[in-house]
């Protein structure tokens, strides 16, 4: 996909001059003539003027879905916790939970299994289960890379949290270089967030943390589940899914685009630069 005009609502711009920002991440326009400063300059800080033609300014990550991997972590504590009862868990009902709720899917999962315990017992026992691994989870593979390059390209990075601000301080503990690097974070239970994904409260809330006047176009979402990828596609947003292949490709039909990992995503298909040739991901030193 490439560049796209945007349809911002902000008056006709000029050419560059000092008050209008260049382009992230592409030189100077040279078929805009120069002008002095005027009322007509985009005030915001980075999105390009309009000679530009500019497509992403903005990219928005989902914490646990994109920055961490924590797809295997749900999976195996459901399937510890069945066998704990001498029950197996299949792929295919599995697959079935992946649009749920965490309540909807404890019920499933108790009734295909037919668990001996009600599900809100089993639902406290997977979340046992998971504490200590959710405690340092791995990180996507590609993520450091790409949001080092993504900063460096002066594009603005934000994002966004399904758990309390207090949790994502345990989570995030020991990885200042990484998420340091990020604009602005969002949490769940921030007070101006009226209703979870998949409604688009928070992606809403995070391009106006960017902008006063925000346009849609500037943004680019990365999400891992499908509530999130309605939320982000209901804020008018571009987003691109990142999901094991096992993923029914109905489940994917509102993003833009689908990757396993972020080691697939090519940053010029969206009128980003390109990532540097033969640079190796960083290691992840603090994972144990």
């Amino acid at each position: 996909m490439g560049k796209r005009k945007s349809d911002c609502s902000a008056p006709p711009k000029c050419g560059p001059c000092l008050s209008c920002p260049p382009c992230p991440g592409c030189p100077p326009c040279s078929s805009c003539p120069p002008c002095a400063p005027c009322d007509a300059c985009d005030p915001c800080p980075r999105c390009a003027p309009d000679c530009c033609d500019p497509s992403i300014c903005y990219a928005i990550f989902d914490l646990e879905s994109t920055v961490f991997d924590t797809r295997h972590i749900y999976q195996r504590a459901c399937r510890e916790v069945v066998a704990s009862y001498n029950r197996t868990l299949s792929d295919e009902v599995l697959i079935q939970c992946g649009p749920m709720e965490t309540a909807e899917m404890a019920e499933l999962i108790c009734r295909k299994c037919k668990l001996p315990v009600p599900w809100e017992m089993f639902l406290v026992l997977v979340n046992e289960h998971t504490f200590h691994m959710i405690a340092n989870p791995p990180l996507m593979a590609g993520v450091e890379r790409l949001v080092a390059h993504l900063k460096y390209c002066n594009i603005g990075l934000g994002l966004v949290s399904s758990c309390k601000k207090a949790q994502l301080c345990q989570k995030i503990q020991g990885r200042d270089a990484l998420f340091n690097q990020f604009d602005h974070i969002i949490c769940a239970d921030d007070p101006l967030i009226n209703q979870p994904k998949p409604s688009p409260d928070i992606y809403l809330m995070a391009m106006k943390r960017f902008c006063c006047n925000p346009c849609a176009d500037c943004f680019l979402v990365f999400e891992g589940t499908t509530k999130g990828v309605q939320a982000a596609h209901d804020a008018h947003m571009e987003v691109v899914m990142v999901s094991e292949s096992s993923l029914p490709c109905c489940w994917s039909e509102q993003a833009a685009a689908r990757f396993e990992t972020l080691l697939d995503f090519h940053p010029e298909v969206y009128g980003l630069p390109p990532l540097p040739a033969n640079e190796p991901e960083p290691p992840d030193s603090s994972t144990y």
